[in-house]
């Protein structure tokens, strides 16, 4: 794959649940020991020694050596035979691990608090360098109920199984302990369980132009777990929905797209073709260059921000943006496309735009709800529309006068994510038709002969209604 043609479509970030484990253990370590200790239990360990002579080799004075030999004394660790000489115990003996040994180590109880955060589909450490995030704008995972319930026990026998490592990954060290890998678990005392937290990861859909097939891939480490990716699989499998092809057909050819229309064979789609299109860019005859992959991607956006930048600094009127979202449920799953949006929305460069969200119908209280959090601080500016609109699966950004995108979301048969593809038009009268074809999809009447424009997401009450 390393050598095929990959060309982004889109990005969705995944939000992986996880939580935080407060765990106190106990552990048995060998641990170093001081200079002045260790010393003396080297040079004892090759022969006996008189206090004069360990004095004379560690520089000390006679009451210095005098105190350092009366606390081994103490410490069981030396013993003085009837001629005075000083020679280690048995006990001490055993500080040093073979004949080929010469440092000598005890062996010491460590007690421990630490907190530790699991993913709670793989019960994989979460490390201290994982950015922990909203699950906003993201595809929430689900642990399974059995899992969610008894994570407690999840985590434990994680951390049974994986300390060294552990302790290893958290940079965790114990006083007089060089080697983390020679400690062993005493004592679990206590495991509770304290926060729950997610992070974020991305993973890209892309076209693989030589295989002419949707590929995915993602730097992250998460993606490579077999619990993850099976969990993301059902999402997928979930998400699915019914072929839109002959939808995108009809909305291309009343538009009279006929570039596109071309890439479209009786058995579906032909998405080198569409590559090859957007490749090309420009359609002499109509002024529509195209485009393959998400809007928000930075090679199609810096092509529309360019044209509204250029627009903006020759005008200095305040104009008019429609941006109407797809009804694709990847839409705004993503950091980066919700920023673009917030971009354009919050923009102060002389744009007004108005958001347009598609619902069921006036009373689709489960959609609504879905856009209120996706759209976080913008809901507030956001315009409830009947979906449907050239079949229902298009995103448009238009500003009369200046430009329209129309960007399409296509669901392949057999394709896990939609495949979004349009084109950029500058024709005056082709923004100007477009525009009027969306007005005029506002004021006809949907199926409950209701107006296809709601009103805003987030009703605005008034002093009356408030008291």
């Amino acid at each position: 794959m390393a050598n095929h043609t990959l060309i982004p479509l889109m990005t969705i970030d995944i939000a992986l649940p996880i939580q935080a484990f407060r765990f106190e253990y106990t552990l048995v370590g060998r641990s170093d020991l001081s200079f002045i200790r260790e010393f003396i239990l080297r040079l004892l360990k090759v022969g006996n020694m008189s206090s004069t002579q360990l004095a004379k080799f560690l520089g000390l004075t006679e009451k210095e050596i005098s105190i350092a030999v009366s606390q081994l004394v103490s410490l069981n660790e030396i013993s003085l035979d009837n001629e005075g000489n000083i020679q280690l115990t048995s006990e001490a003996h055993n500080y040093f691990d073979g004949p080929s040994d010469s440092r000598p180590k005890i062996t010491k109880l460590f007690e421990g608090t630490s907190t530790f955060k699991f993913d709670l589909l793989s019960f994989g450490l979460i490390r201290s360098d994982d950015k922990i995030s909203t699950p906003l704008n993201a595809i929430r995972l689900s642990p399974e109920t059995e899992k969610l319930s008894n994570s407690v026990s999840y985590a434990k026998s994680a951390f049974l199984r994986n300390y060294i490592d552990i302790f290893e990954e958290e940079s965790i060290n114990f006083e007089g302990v060089n080697d983390i890998r020679k400690v062993e678990l005493y004592k679990l005392s206590d495991v509770r369980k304290n926060k729950d937290y997610n992070v974020k990861f991305s993973i890209t859909f892309s076209l693989d132009t030589e295989r002419n097939s949707i590929e995915r891939h993602s730097d992250s480490r998460f993606f490579e777990i077999d619990e993850i990716q099976k969990n993301f699989n059902e999402v997928l499998l979930n998400s699915f929905s019914a072929s839109n092809v002959q939808d995108i057909i009809s909305a291309l050819d009343s538009l009279e797209e006929n570039e596109l229309l071309g890439c479209f064979t009786p058995d579906g789609v032909d998405l080198t073709a569409l590559a090859v299109l957007a490749i090309k860019r420009i359609d002499p005859s109509s002024g529509r260059s195209y485009f393959l992959g998400s809007p928000t991607y930075s090679a199609n956006w810096n092509k529309l921000s360019t044209i509204l930048n250029k627009f903006l600094k020759d005008s200095k009127s305040t104009v008019s943006c429609t941006w109407l979202a797809p009804s694709d449920r990847f839409w705004l799953m993503s950091n980066q496309s919700f920023s673009r949006v917030a971009e354009l929305i919050n923009s102060t460069k002389g744009f007004r735009t108005q958001l347009y969200v598609p619902v069921a119908g006036s009373k689709d209280k489960h959609q609504e709800l879905l856009w209120k959090k996706a759209l976080g601080p913008m809901k507030d500016k956001a315009i409830k529309v009947s979906e449907g609109f050239l079949g229902g699966s298009v995103e448009v950004i238009s500003v009369p006068g200046v430009v329209s995108m129309l960007c399409f979301y296509l669901q392949n048969p057999g394709e896990s994510v939609s495949i979004p593809f349009g084109f950029i038009t500058t024709d005056e009268s082709d923004i100007d038709r477009i525009h009027q074809e969306f007005e005029s999809y506002l004021q006809r009447y949907d199926t409950h002969m209701e107006k296809r424009n709601y009103g805003p997401l987030v009703r605005q009450y008034s002093q009356e209604e408030n008291r």
